[in-house]
């Protein structure tokens, strides 16, 4: 696909789950909350590693590695999303920095979903940006919660910024961030642990209340899927 198919096939997703085409996304909360049958398994992964994704019957899984920062995690799943949506594939295996045709397909649909071309351009005039500086792509980057390698990605090669630019913008991000007044959550992660949220955990409590599970079996699934704070109620510790 060329970037015009992709960032179309982008907005059409927006659109088919309820989302207007130039708002930044609270990712995690919105997507979960829209694609019912999706459940994301935040796992510790080799770094090199960004996440991965299976269909079984209606239900659809993706990981994330919950060892890179926010910014990544998001990205990360987007990317998936494409894997899930528009691929044949049952499972799928995600490495950074790959040169697969696929995953370079599986990036710019990611890098749309989160950032549409026209939403892109809406924010450039509404800010008066005539040329990109670190500050004004932190700026970005943080509104559309985006990470920063993302988006210089993406400006490069639009052409927006050079290649030494490129390189000039990309170091010390949380401490970049920092300066320009922001907390530096965008670049950590947004759960760093082996966890599980969507509807995983809905089914499970689902057939609990209908009397089709124990409360023993219950709890033995809420532990397999790293939720053992539920069961034993660690928050309230």
């Amino acid at each position: 696909m060329n970037l015009y198919e992709l960032n179309k096939l982008a907005i059409e997703f927006r659109s088919d789950i309820g989302l207007n085409q130039e708002s930044p996304l609270d990712f995690f909360p919105v997507i979960t909350n829209k694609l019912k049958n999706l459940t994301i398994v935040f796992l510790e992964m080799d770094e090199k590693i960004s996440g991965a994704c299976f269909k079984v019957d209606s239900q659809q899984i993706m990981f994330i590695n919950s060892k890179h920062p926010k910014g990544r995690q998001v990205f990360t799943a987007a990317h998936e999303l494409y894997h899930l949506f528009y691929e044949d594939a049952v499972f799928t295996i995600c490495n950074l920095n790959s040169n697969d045709e696929i995953e370079k397909n599986a990036n710019q649909f990611a890098s749309f979903l989160l950032m549409p071309i026209n939403a892109l351009y809406s924010y450039k005039k509404e800010n008066n940006i005539e040329k990109w500086n670190l500050n004004s792509i932190i700026d970005c980057e943080q509104y559309f919660q985006i990470s920063h390698e993302a988006l210089l990605y993406r400006l490069k090669n639009s052409s927006d910024i050079t290649f030494e630019e490129f390189n000039k913008f990309k170091p010390n991000i949380k401490n970049n961030a920092q300066y320009c007044g922001y907390d530096s959550s965008l670049y950590e992660p947004y759960i760093d642990k082996n966890y599980t949220i969507g509807n995983y955990v809905r089914l499970v409590e689902e057939v609990y209340r209908k009397d089709l599970i124990s409360n023993g079996k219950r709890e033995e699934y809420l532990i397999q899927s790293y939720l053992s704070d539920l069961v034993y109620n660690l928050e309230d510790l």
